[in-house]
């Protein structure tokens, strides 16, 4: 009964899954409806984005900030799973990610109108992909621990903590092999991809 519980309650991620898709589909629509007040400074700025990439900023220096930055923010949610008042700043986080995405789709409709789908295809999805797959891995992870620190200090009965920390540490892992992928894929294929949107 112990084992299933266990297994059932840290281990099987999908109703922790569910929870993080729900908050980042909410994040996105709010993200469109805030796109109501693009004004035309922001238009420009990612014109003026799209159009200078990677002219003044080699590969490798872009590669490591990139690759250090995504470090960070692995980091920083993983440690707010070691709280057992982590779990609302984590949704806040998670919730911010689909709110910056919904916003960068309308910035990119309402800067390009059609080709802007064209755009969000090549230069956005690539990035939003790796970068989704990383933020719902660890913090699906990060919301279990912060639940069990929560169930351990209710319940007499403790969970096999070395377990728990074998599992953590395995999507740590797994989660900065796809920061590192992400910062190679934004600092070289998305840069190329940009110069061939910018051709369209």
């Amino acid at each position: 009964m112990k084992k299933y519980l266990y297994h059932g309650f840290l281990h099987k991620y999908k109703n922790v899954y569910i929870f993080i898709g729900i908050l980042i589909l909410a994040g996105f629509f709010m993200g469109i409806f805030l796109s109501r007040y693009i004004d035309s400074s922001d238009i420009h700025s990612l014109s003026s984005y799209l159009t200078t990439v990677n002219q003044y900023e080699d590969t490798y220096t872009a590669f490591v900030s990139q690759f250090f930055t995504g470090i960070l923010f692995i980091l920083l949610v993983f440690f707010l799973g070691t709280s057992i008042i982590g779990i609302p700043f984590i949704a806040f986080i998670i919730f911010t990610k689909g709110l910056q995405i919904g916003f960068s789709c309308a910035l990119f409709l309402a800067s390009y109108q059609l080709k802007g789908i064209v755009g969000i295809i090549m230069t956005l999805a690539p990035q939003v992909l790796l970068d989704l797959l990383s933020t719902c891995l660890i913090a699906a992870s990060a919301i279990q621990l912060s639940m069990y620190l929560i169930y351990s200090t209710s319940n007499r009965d403790r969970l096999n903590f070395k377990m728990l920390t074998n599992s953590i540490l395995n999507d740590l892992c797994i989660c900065f092999i796809i920061v590192f992928l992400a910062a190679y894929v934004k600092s070289t294929l998305v840069v190329e991809l940009i110069k061939l949107f910018n051709l369209i």
